[in-house]
């Protein structure tokens, strides 16, 4: 389905695959600090390396969003298992 192009169902424009954060950097940079400080400083390991990595986590995780050139309409996209496209087409649960 590479090759096709969506159309939108609002203005019937082209519909383009756009990359981006799924979250904000800022609040998983904040994140990443307080979970170095808290390891640092405050009750260590128990509380500052989950903040760091739920931080990381934050910084580093993308998502793929199919926007329309026209209107902007977003609509996230999702990876199905071929068990579960092969159950779609069917009809089926």
């Amino acid at each position: 389905m590479a090759d096709k192009s969506l159309i939108c169902n609002l203005c019937n424009g082209e519909m383009q695959l756009y990359t981006g954060p799924r979250y904000s950097k800022k609040a998983g940079f904040f994140l990443v600090i307080v979970g170095i400080f808290a390891t640092l400083f405050w009750v260590g390991p128990v509380l500052g390396v989950p903040l760091f990595l739920m931080g990381l986590y934050m910084i580093t995780s993308k998502r793929q969003l199919w926007v329309c050139k026209e209107c902007n309409t977003a609509i996230e996209r999702i990876e199905l298992n071929p068990e579960e496209t092969a159950s779609v087409k069917k009809g089926t649960k």
